[in-house]
């Protein structure tokens, strides 16, 4: 990271914490000054948006149109409110994409692995990217981790490699004199993992939820010997046994954030551990059901809006996100300003539709899986769904394990979420297979042969 970006993080990482002081009236104001500004922009700079919000100037942002990932790509280089970043040119770049090169020399460009469906491509400007730095830095400090000139840290990110990935882009532009990364493919044998970080020894682990419980499993049996001061979590849900595993092994509570390629950080944990703290002042969200109605406090939703309030490049206002999330009914004692997230329940593309008892289907989440076979002493586990079956991969079980006993138990566990007689096939393998991006999704739809 250059010393123009590094100066212009830190005095964004200093905005935004004097906004963690603010109150919520303050909170609102910014919010309706910023969707102001990049609605004026979007109508302004967007031949797509001027069509797309044709009419609908006094609108309030409820009454604007949902903003889907489809359309978002069919109709990319109208979104786009500068000349020079064309989808085909974006692909071609991200092709050919090493190392930390930027897009015309003024972007930095990310796309989705397209795990929940079609990939989606955002560039962003220097100041976008700076703000996106600055999300991630708030989150390693709420996880206590200070950075800056007088605080040195090795920061080790367990994710994905893939150059295009926002968390390989992310661990690039944070390499700078008082932030020493280390990137390491989710998807890399464990053993080698295991060595990689036992030299690094780094002060701050961040990898994705499936990979904190293998890595701190890897820990409490001796294998892997490190001391982070910070753990945090990202990309996938967060188990309450990867919680407490990681909080064993490393004798320090893990925090969750929340991020996305279109929006840098979302959301992340303070030291209350209560939730996680929605980044309103950056984004607005909006937890909605499957017919966009607003789903109050207490109650999942189906998908999550989410208007971005520095974007520019790609302006995003009402983008549709299929997160399931259940807002909390009651503040956190910090006193931040800001919402919080009790739970993310996946993404409504993890549930699985399965036959129903009743006639007709049923959706089926993983939170059913999760009650079955978190409790497995194994290292980790899928569940893939086949034509007609479910075949249950278990990774590297303990001596007690029960094969048969398993497929029982997730059987009960699927009749009693009304699934007409399923078929449940179990596997043990030395490893949870990884997807383009590193992830090893709990479930995985694979593609009928």
């Amino acid at each position: 990271m250059d010393v123009s970006t590094i100066s212009r993080v830190l005095w964004l990482r200093r905005t935004l914490s004097q906004r963690e002081r603010w109150t919520e009236t303050q909170l609102r104001d910014h919010q309706r000054r910023e969707l102001a500004k990049v609605r004026a922009f979007a109508s302004a700079r967007s031949p797509f948006y001027r069509r797309f919000h044709d009419g609908l100037a006094e609108a309030p942002l409820a009454g604007l149109p949902v903003l889907t990932k489809a359309a978002l790509m069919d109709n990319f280089d109208e979104i786009s409110t500068d000349p020079i970043v064309r989808l085909a040119d974006l692909q071609v770049y991200l092709d050919g994409l090493h190392g930390d090169d930027l897009f015309r020399g003024r972007y930095w460009v990310s796309a989705t692995s397209g795990s929940s469906g079609r990939k989606s491509i955002i560039a962003n400007n220097r100041q976008e990217w700076a703000m996106i730095l600055a999300s991630y830095l708030r989150a390693n400090q709420w996880a206590g981790i200070r950075t800056g000139p007088a605080h040195r840290v090795k920061m080790a990110v367990v994710g994905s490699t893939t150059p295009w990935h926002q968390s390989s882009r992310v661990a690039a532009s944070a390499r700078s004199p008082f932030i020493a990364s280390e990137r390491l493919s989710a998807a890399a044998p464990l053993p080698e993992l295991v060595a990689r970080l036992n030299k690094f020894q780094p002060d701050v682990l961040v990898a994705y939820g499936s990979m904190i419980r293998t890595l701190a499993c890897e820990q409490l049996a001796g294998q892997l010997t490190i001391a982070p001061r910070g753990v945090n979590s990202s990309s996938e849900v967060l188990t309450a046994e990867a919680r407490a595993a990681a909080t064993h092994a490393w004798n320090t509570a893990p925090f969750n954030v929340y991020a996305a390629t279109e929006t840098g950080g979302i959301a992340a944990e303070c030291d209350q551990h209560r939730g996680m703290h929605l980044f309103e002042d950056l984004v607005i969200p909006e937890v909605v059901d499957d017919d966009y109605n607003p789903v109050p406090p207490g109650e999942p939703g189906s998908r999550l809006l989410v208007t971005v309030l520095f974007s520019r490049t790609i302006p995003l206002i009402r983008y549709e996100m299929t997160d399931r999330l259940r807002l909390a009914d009651r503040p956190c004692p910090c006193g931040r300003p800001f919402r919080l997230v009790e739970s993310i329940e996946g993404r409504t593309d993890d549930v699985l539709v399965l036959s129903a008892a009743a006639g007709g289907t049923v959706g089926v989440h993983p939170v059913v899986f999760h009650q079955v076979l978190d409790l497995l002493d194994a290292s980790g586990w899928q569940v893939q769904q086949q034509r007609r079956e479910l075949r249950v991969l278990v990774a590297s079980p303990g001596a007690g394990f029960n094969a048969a006993a398993t497929e029982r138990d997730v059987q009960v566990a699927l009749v009693a979420a009304g699934v007409l007689a399923p078929v449940v096939h179990l596997s043990v393998v030395e490893a949870i297979p990884a997807g383009p991006s590193g992830k090893r999704p709990f479930v995985a739809a694979l593609p009928t042969p």
